[in-house]
């Protein structure tokens, strides 16, 4: 008699974009950039998601980091691709507003390991569509900025087994940070 084992399923972690500055009506939302909490973090994030992702080939030809195309998104997932020694690639199906169908084909087709950095919106309508398989009580979806869904792929079905807390930032701390672009304005 053969024991039949079922396949380890693929894991993907799906962010949510940290704290980006105040949304204004006339402006492009496309450029809005993070804040300076936002910025930090982003950094404790890629502290959370570095092990894990190298542990699992991002950056290495395996796993891949992919944002929806607005700064705050890119800039989210900046910190751990420098760190990672690979780079962010955009795309159209994790924008605020995409056709959530797009959204879920990419998901499926991400190597395993691989990182996604989206908006409220879009998690909102992924959490209605896959399994919620986190273990203990049931308990509300988390949308905090910055909070990371880890997903279990097996086939084309996704699931929900884990959320990893969207970090917080020292409000003090944050207030210091200099924003880059500032930097290279003034030189």
């Amino acid at each position: 008699m053969t024991c039949r084992q079922t396949a380890t399923p693929d894991m993907l972690y799906v962010v949510r974009h940290a704290e980006a500055g105040l949304r204004v009506d006339e402006a492009d939302d496309h450029l809005r950039a993070l804040s300076a909490s936002g910025r930090h973090q982003a950094r404790a994030l890629a502290d959370l998601l570095a092990e894990v992702s190298s542990r699992q080939g991002t950056g290495q030809g395996g796993a891949q980091l992919v944002s929806s195309p607005f700064i705050r998104c890119m800039e989210t997932l900046g910190p751990l691709a420098a760190r990672l020694r690979c780079t962010v690639v955009a795309s159209d199906a994790l924008a605020e507003g995409a056709d959530i169908s797009a959204m879920l084909t990419l998901l499926r087709a991400l190597p395993t390991g691989s990182v996604a950095c989206t908006h409220g919106d879009m998690l909102t309508a992924l959490g209605a569509l896959v399994a919620d398989d986190r273990s203990g009580h049931p308990r509300p979806l988390a949308f905090d900025k910055g909070v990371v869904w880890v997903l279990s792929r097996r086939g084309a079905t996704l699931a929900l087994i884990d959320e990893i807390p969207a970090p917080h930032v020292c409000v003090e701390l944050a207030s210091t940070d200099v924003d880059s672009r500032t930097l290279h304005a003034s030189s």
